[in-house]
């Protein structure tokens, strides 16, 4: 059939087909808890703070790495499979020219690290999906991003890329120290970061008897405070106590369960003491607390109790 107007039996079948592949991921994706949903365009440039953008003229982009949409992310699903029977005739079209008219014009696409959202061109992706093709051609804007957006990231991780996104805004600590790698696994702990980075400032300030600027405190607190513990953390290998976590979970965690044992016995107490009881409290793997607690068993020592006060509760992604 030459009109396109009346749109051939196989398209019609075929976006059947590809609204039964939407139906299968959604519940795939449900159950093995990956991401399913588009992410918002709107809402990515909000969170991450974006600004400025550069124009990258017309390339081939892997159909994998479009994982986003300015406007139409309720529409598809994370592999822009149609979720929607009013989505047939455009698709249907759209299909019937691919088939019959030799291709598809190039879509536009903003681009933030290694994640593309479709500007315009929805249709045209899925229908490119459907026929196995590996790239489209596409228009590219690229929007310069402070922290790192990738093709697994859910919609509910964004608040906590804004928290990052804010710290360093306020610290400017990856440019101060371009090799940081201060990452949470949850929220509330970049504004605690700032206030640790805030009194070492002061104690800077008190000790030479003159005013320190915030890049200078951040590096100080950054080499002095900071990589001491995680250096720790790395020479034991603590990430296998608590393998959902980060060294930034970490050293938070283990600083506010150390300021709880002071408080709790009054007494001194070692940041190794204060790693050692973290461990048998928060790891989440039995034969790591296991041993260590026997150990504590037949030495009679005295332990202090479990409940921590919100205030010094741990922040590892483990120990919540």
């Amino acid at each position: 059939m030459s009109d396109i107007g009346a749109v051939p039996l196989h398209t019609t079948s075929d976006f059947r087909q590809a609204r039964r592949r939407a139906f299968q991921e959604d519940l795939r994706c449900l159950l093995l808890k990956r991401p399913v949903n588009l992410l918002p365009f709107e809402v990515v440039r909000e969170n991450l703070h974006l600004t400025g953008y550069s124009y990258r003229d017309l390339q081939s982009i892997p159909l994998d790495s479009i994982v986003g949409s300015v406007g139409r992310y309720h529409d598809f699903t994370r592999h822009f499979w149609p979720r929607q029977d009013a989505l047939r005739e455009r698709w249907q079209r759209i299909a019937y020219l691919v088939m019959w008219g030799g291709g598809l014009p190039p879509i536009h696409l903003y681009q933030v690290d290694e994640v593309y959202f479709v500007k315009d061109g929805n249709h045209r992706v899925s229908v490119a999906r459907y026929l196995g093709a590996p790239t489209i051609e596409s228009y590219v804007w690229e929007f310069r991003a402070r922290v790192p957006l990738t093709l697994d990231t859910r919609l509910e991780d964004l608040p906590l890329k804004e928290e990052l996104v804010t710290f360093l805004e306020h610290t400017d600590l990856d440019r101060v120290r371009p090799q940081q790698q201060v990452v949470f696994t949850v929220r509330g702990g970049y504004r605690v970061l700032e206030e640790h980075i805030s009194a070492h400032r002061y104690w800077l300030e008190s000790h030479q008897g003159n005013k320190i600027t915030v890049a200078k405190a951040v590096g100080s607190w950054y080499d002095l405070v900071y990589m001491p513990v995680v250096e720790i953390i790395r020479e034991r290998n603590l990430l296998r106590y608590f393998p959902r976590s980060t060294e930034t979970d970490l050293y938070l965690g283990i600083l506010n369960h150390h300021r709880y044992l002071v408080h709790s016995l009054e007494r001194p107490v070692s940041l190794d003491q204060a790693i050692e009881d973290y461990v048998d409290h928060f790891s989440p793997k039995l034969r790591y607390r296991v041993p260590r607690l026997l150990r504590y068993w037949l030495r009679g020592e005295r332990r202090p109790p479990k409940a921590l006060s919100p205030a010094t509760a741990p922040t590892s992604g483990d120990a919540l």
